[in-house]
């Protein structure tokens, strides 16, 4: 016989948004993480031995794919993370983690690149999207709905 397990206890509110824009912070971190994971197993594991020209045009084009697709994916899991510890406001929750992302992603952008590249347009809108959509699966509506 198996029980539900018990609803982890809602937060305060402030504690509430503070988290969501936590979450948001690691998410993007976890994707820079991955591309910094994924450049240097390239580089040391499947095709050492390259020119440094190379290596940095692999590092733009791991980029600009794993930072659209692993930055929608990693807003969506802390997101859903988050969810557990809430009672209300899903989808803005789930959107505060997806802006707070998008900000160390535009801004780490800004100050590396010195612009944003237009592929960060697309990962802005996948990020808001994930957000929202993970608080939307958690809102009790859609439960009561089902």
């Amino acid at each position: 016989m198996t029980t539900a397990a018990p609803a982890a206890p809602a937060a305060p509110a402030g504690d509430r948004w503070l988290r969501a824009l936590a979450y948001g912070l690691l998410a993007e971190i976890a994707t820079i993480f991955t591309i910094v994971g994924a450049v240097l197993v390239h580089r040391y594991v499947f095709k050492p031995g390259l020119s440094d020209a190379e290596y940095t045009a692999f590092g733009l084009q791991a980029g600009a794919v794993l930072g659209v697709l692993a930055g929608t994916i990693y807003v969506y899991l802390f997101a859903n993370l988050l969810m557990r510890r809430l009672a209300t406001n899903h989808v803005a929750h789930g959107i505060v983690v997806a802006l707070a992302a998008i900000a160390l992603s535009v801004g780490g952008s800004i100050a590396g690149h010195h612009g944003v590249p237009r592929a960060y347009i697309l990962a802005s809108l996948l990020k808001i999207a994930a957000g929202a959509f993970a608080g939307f699966r958690a809102s009790p509506r859609r439960a009561e709905a089902a």
